[in-house]
C-alpha cells in the first residue's frame, strides 16, 4: 500500500481498525453496564458502538469499490487484519444486544421476585 500510484492507503485501512476497535470496546463496555444493572447506559453504549461500526463498514465499502475499479490493486495482510477487526466488532455488537436484553429481563425478574417476597 505504499507508493503514490496506489489508490488505497494505509490510512484508509487504519480507519477500519480504529473505528472497528472503538465499536468493539464500546460494545464490551455496554455489556458491563448491563451486568451492573444500568440498562439505559448499556443501550446508549450499544448505539455508540453501532455508530462506530457504521463508519468502519463505510470505509470498508469504499476500499472494496476502489478494488473494483482497479483490479490490479494488491490486497495486503494489513487489509486482512482490518477486516478481521471489523468482523470481531460486528460479532461483539450483535452479541451485545442479546446480552443487554438478557440482563434487562433478568433485572425485571429480580424485581418481581423482590416484590413477591
Amino acid at each position: 500500500m505504499k507508493g503514490e500510484n496506489q489508490m488505497i492507503s494505509e490510512t484508509d485501512v487504519m480507519q477500519i481498525i480504529v473505528y472497528a476497535g472503538n465499536a468493539k470496546s464500546l460494545a464490551m463496555n455496554a455489556i458491563k453496564e448491563a451486568k451492573a444493572g444500568d440498562i439505559a447506559s448499556a443501550k446508549k453504549g450499544l448505539e455508540e458502538s453501532k455508530g462506530n461500526l457504521k463508519i468502519a463498514h463505510q470505509q470498508h465499502t469504499d476500499i472494496l469499490q476502489k478494488f473494483a475499479s482497479n483490479p490490479d490493486e494488491p490486497a495486503t495482510m494489513f487489509l486482512t487484519h482490518a477486516q478481521d477487526h471489523m468482523m470481531a466488532a460486528i460479532t461483539a455488537t450483535d452479541f451485545t444486544k442479546e446480552f443487554i436484553d438478557l440482563h434487562e429481563e433478568l433485572q425485571e425478574l429480580r424485581n418481581l421476585i423482590k416484590g413477591n417476597a
